[in-house]
């Protein structure tokens, strides 16, 4: 009978990361030693010998004490993860609860999310300025917030992938969600009328 011969827990934490990392979970560097060890309910020291393991293996990079480390995939390795832009339609707009919602989902599903930096009415829509900071904007994918039909055709023009949260999307090849306002509108003029 052969030798039954247990794999240490650092070895298991090690390759469960190396199968994360080879298929995009997170993009440019992996989280802190800590916020891991939550993660995987494992001890702090556990997954240090783990991530030993990996940045001996070329997975990863260490920055110095306290930093995060860099992932370094092999070449020819495709991530999934993406790094998403969210172009808002005021700077109030990143306080939406559904906005923050959206942010820490994307984040939660491993994907690299950034607040562009103006909003579109900084921008005042000047499809000129908006193209500019998309080009000087490290993002893969966008999401915009109540977009005009002109901005969001920009995107379109440009070959970007892009998702609309409200605005003018009607009848653009893109995909995009809405809230369904009419039966809110009603019910709030019937209420009225009541008063």
């Amino acid at each position: 009978m052969a030798e039954f011969l247990p794999i240490p827990i650092a070895e298991q934490v090690a390759e469960y990361l190396r199968g994360e990392l080879l298929a995009g979970r997170w993009v440019g560097e992996i989280p802190g030693r800590n916020a891991l060890a939550d993660e995987l309910g494992v001890n702090h020291k556990t997954v240090e010998v783990a991530l030993g393991q990996l940045e001996r293996m070329g997975l990863l990079v260490p920055q110095g004490a306290g930093r995060r480390r860099l992932i370094q995939l092999p070449k020819g390795s495709k991530s999934r993860a993406l790094k998403v832009a969210l172009l808002l339609h005021d700077p109030g707009d990143r306080r939406i609860d559904y906005m923050i919602d959206l942010q820490h989902k994307l984040t939660e599903e491993g994907h690299q999310v950034t607040i562009a930096p103006k909003s579109l009415s900084e921008l005042k829509m000047n499809l000129r300025r908006l193209g500019a900071m998309i080009r000087a904007t490290d993002a893969n994918v966008w999401v915009v917030l109540g977009g005009s039909q002109a901005v969001l055709e920009s995107f379109i023009r440009r070959k970007i992938p892009v998702f609309a949260l409200a605005g003018r999307r009607r009848d653009l090849m893109l995909s995009g969600a809405s809230p369904d306002k009419p039966p809110a509108y009603a019910k709030v003029t019937r209420e009225l009328i009541k008063l």
